[in-house]
């Protein structure tokens, strides 16, 4: 049998701070490209944020950045030299339905999530397109036996 299961919250009502990954994994410009590879490989995740001294945004690096090395010697090659320097941001208090309009106008498959502090944008977490299915998924199915009677 199947349980009820819950109809997810409309996206308007919804906010990205809700939603998002809290925190953020990240490297500074002169990261070397071997180490951005075994960060993104080793935590699994969609998005690096690359961060300045007082730790702004800088830019990000996903892995369809890093497809374009494959079989190819990056060495010698630093986080500056492939990370988007443009970061597309949200701010946590926005909704879901803002973020998904501003991905898809933009066909990107993140946002960084942050506020605006005195040395530029400070990343307080990153929103993927994964964290909006698993929104859209609503609660997990829950399966059990009953007896027969």
């Amino acid at each position: 049998m199947l349980s009820e299961r819950h109809a997810p919250p409309a996206t308007e009502t919804v906010h990205v701070g809700t939603v998002m990954h809290r925190g953020v994994i990240g490297c500074k410009p002169s990261t070397p490209l071997d180490e951005v590879i075994r960060i993104m490989a080793d935590t699994n995740v969609q998005v690096l944020v690359v961060t300045g001294p007082d730790e702004e945004a800088l830019g990000t690096i996903n892995q369809m950045d890093l497809l374009q090395f494959y079989g190819q010697d990056h060495k010698g090659l630093k986080a500056r030299d492939v990370m988007s320097g443009k970061v597309i941001a949200i701010a946590p208090d926005a909704t879901l339905r803002e973020a998904i309009q501003t991905m898809m106008e933009r066909c990107i498959s993140h946002l960084v999530v942050s506020e605006r502090g005195d040395a530029g944008l400070r990343a307080l977490g990153v929103l993927t397109t994964g964290h909006i299915i698993k929104e859209m998924r609503g609660s997990k199915w829950m399966w059990y036996f009953s007896p027969e009677p």
